[in-house]
């Protein structure tokens, strides 16, 4: 475990000698905002920052705040703007991708942190989605696949080119399979509204596992990072201790306990870009310090076969890998059926 001082001075360190293009969705709030803000301390507000959320004013009052550069710096390399996207819905992320695509040739850095946290509103989505795996899972995959081209254009040209998804990485166990039988944990019976998002919310970080899995053996030059952010300080934090009924009590303890065992939202996003900043292609599974759970690299695309072994891919352990190589096959194939353009 990095101390903060070491993770600190890790970030400092990092100087690219292009200027980075950032995209962070979920950047007007929480681990979001304050992976954005740090980001752009680091590089003294030289990068081209895109930050996509909902909250239009608030991305106004984050970028006037922004570090910018100095003088000296060509003010056409640079650049801090807003996207907005209502991320619950597919149709609304490919839009806003092609509005990325039209304004950015390139992309060094993808961060995901836009989620949802509630226990007692599972709900389904317009486009027929459970609404946990909308906004916890099948946003991100959208991000990723709609925006790939960019980022295998900073590959190209020999420069970062990572995704990070921030959500629950490092929970995956080989006596709790991914359930291939509910995907999309729609075909059980959806009774009990805490039963379901527990359902949910554990699906969006095997399936986050075997979509990371997926993309790394394709791209063999790209980091993807699945990352845990622990428990933080935000209000989305907050809204999952939101419980009533018999679970009144249980939100009362959780509201106690939490202030004490929780980090702010700028400690966390320094860990979460000590994990961002280090780790250069391939998969990899973080904790809330950054450090890597477990890791893997390919030198060339890799197709998996049909193991269904949880927490082994393509052979070889991985403790905390929440999918198996079958998993992988099913739960993209099934993702890519759930989210195609209609």
């Amino acid at each position: 475990m990095p101390t903060p001082a070491v993770v600190k001075a890790s970030n400092a360190s990092f100087h690219p000698p292009y200027v980075p293009v950032a995209v962070f969705v979920g950047g007007t709030s929480g681990v979001g905002q304050g992976m954005l803000e740090a980001f752009a301390r680091y590089v003294q507000g030289r990068a081209h920052l895109v930050i996509v959320g909902r909250n239009e004013h608030a991305a106004a009052d984050i970028i006037a705040h922004l570090p910018k550069p100095d003088g000296g710096t060509d003010s056409t390399q640079w650049t801090h703007e807003f996207v907005q996207c209502d991320v619950s819905l597919m149709q609304n992320v490919r839009a806003a991708c092609a509005e990325i695509r039209a304004k950015c040739e390139r992309i060094n850095f993808l961060v995901m942190t836009a989620s949802y946290n509630s226990m007692m509103n599972p709900g389904v989505t317009n486009e027929g989605l459970d609404l946990h795996l909308a906004l916890r899972y099948y946003q991100r995959f959208v991000w990723v696949q709609e925006l790939l081209p960019l980022i295998q254009a900073a590959q190209a040209r020999s420069e970062d080119a990572k995704v990070m998804s921030v959500l629950g990485a490092g929970r995956g166990n080989p006596k709790k399979p991914a359930d291939l039988e509910n995907l999309g944990n729609m075909t059980k019976p959806r009774e009990g509204r805490f039963a379901v998002a527990l359902r949910s919310l554990i699906m969006s970080s095997n399936y986050t596992d075997a979509m990371f899995a997926y993309f790394a053996a394709q791209n063999p030059g790209i980091a993807f990072i699945h990352i845990h952010p622990g428990a933080v300080r935000t209000s989305a934090h907050q809204a999952s201790t939101d419980f009533d009924g018999l679970l009144t009590p249980l939100g009362w303890i959780l509201r106690l306990i939490l202030p004490w065992i929780s980090v702010s939202q700028d400690e966390c996003a320094e860990h979460m870009l000590y994990a961002l900043f280090k780790n250069d292609r391939g998969l990899f599974l973080c904790d809330r310090y950054g450090d890597a759970v477990s890791s893997m690299v390919f030198d060339a695309p890799v197709e998996f076969g049909e193991n269904n072994e949880t927490s082994v891919l393509n052979g070889v352990s991985m403790p905390g890998y929440g999918g198996s190589d079958l998993g992988v096959q099913k739960i993209v194939e099934y993702t890519k059926e759930a989210t195609r353009a209609r």
